[in-house]
């Protein structure tokens, strides 16, 4: 049932591009190489998560399936947003950037509390969201 789920098309998932993030070519900055190494794993990551969650509409899950699912890809997502924050002045990603990928996992966050509500309910020690620096309850 994870239909809203999919906010893998949403800019998380691609935002910012390692070459030019946030329209930076015009300026003419590039990152350095160690945020482009770092951050493109994490992007892909949450990437393919996010495909995986793209995939499921319609499918009928096992109890605890999709929360799985979505779990995993706000752990993933949790990640990059992360290091985009904590890199931000470094890496040259603009606070736009970095507001829009904290939105985007607060609505990751909406989701997964609507589709694990019954997995927690029924497992006790069942997934929570990722505690962060970004908020989380």
């Amino acid at each position: 049932m994870p239909a809203r789920t999919s906010r893998a098309d949403d800019k998380s998932v691609a935002a910012p591009q390692p070459a030019a993030p946030g329209g930076a070519a015009m300026s003419g900055f590039r990152p350095p190489e160690s945020c482009l190494k770092e951050f493109t794993p994490l992007r892909d990551e949450a990437a393919r998560r996010a495909q995986l969650l793209k995939m499921s509409p319609g499918r009928r899950f096992a109890p605890g399936e999709a929360c799985r699912l979505v779990h995993d890809y706000e752990l993933a997502q949790n990640k990059m947003l992360d290091y985009a924050v904590a890199h931000a002045s470094t890496c040259g990603i603009p606070a736009k950037i970095t507001d829009q990928l904290k939105a985007n996992h607060e609505n990751t966050l909406t989701v997964m509390r609507k589709v694990c509500t019954v997995t927690w309910n029924v497992a006790p020690g069942g997934l929570r969201p990722s505690a962060g620096p970004h908020g989380s309850s």
